[in-house]
């Protein structure tokens, strides 16, 4: 997480991010789970930033939920990230994001599906 690519990640999902006044709380989980990640051995830092996904997951499909209108610009911010990545870690960074606002979210990343549904199923 000492790389360019942590750096510029951190920088623009706290921007992206802070817009509803979560900021401080997101940079301190940051700083906190980096700061896991750079404590634990060699061999088992993949296994722990594994262990920070499902959390950020349903954060992020919460964050859109609430503002889909960011999703183009969450995209831009995968994309710009990705591009900073060496090669081998690219395709592990593929992410869909699909919301639809007022009611669902759905979610996936590398290799969990996350859903979360809002309000009345019954209705179409």
């Amino acid at each position: 997480m000492a790389t360019d690519a942590w750096q510029t990640a951190r920088t623009r999902f706290l921007q992206l991010l802070g817009r509803d006044g979560r900021g401080d709380a997101v940079e301190h989980q940051l700083e906190t789970q980096a700061d896991v990640v750079e404590r634990t051995a060699e061999g088992g830092r993949e296994r722990a930033r594994a262990a920070f996904l499902p959390g950020w997951q349903l954060q992020l499909a919460d964050f859109l939920q609430q503002h889909p209108e960011a999703e183009q610009e969450f995209r831009q911010v995968i994309e710009h990230v990705r591009s900073e990545l060496p090669e081998m870690y690219q395709r592990q960074t593929e992410a869909h994001f699909e919301v639809r606002a007022g009611r669902d979210a759905y979610t996936s990343a590398h290799d969990m599906t996350v859903t979360h549904h809002h309000g009345d199923r019954s209705s179409p």
